[in-house]
């Protein structure tokens, strides 16, 4: 199970998070949580379940083409 925490205005959270879900299996969605300050911004935070593998609609097996991470110094080490 990983968490991961959306930041933006509540309308950009409502539209990425069914993105999300056509790509992850998510498990819950959090409220939006409203940044401190007179921040316009909230977070909303999201837990899903990590499958090398998904089943598409007609049953059959497929695979997600894995994504190449990258941080300012460079790739980051393989898992």
């Amino acid at each position: 199970m990983v968490k991961i925490r959306l930041e933006g205005t509540e309308q950009e959270c409502q539209q990425v998070t069914p993105q999300l879900a056509e790509v992850f299996d998510v498990v819950s969605i959090s409220d939006p949580y409203p940044n401190r300050g007179q921040s316009r911004l909230v977070r909303v935070y999201l837990e899903i379940r990590l499958d090398t593998q998904r089943q598409a609609d007609d049953g059959a097996t497929v695979r997600r083409p894995r994504a190449t991470i990258r941080r300012a110094a460079g790739e980051l080490p393989p898992p």
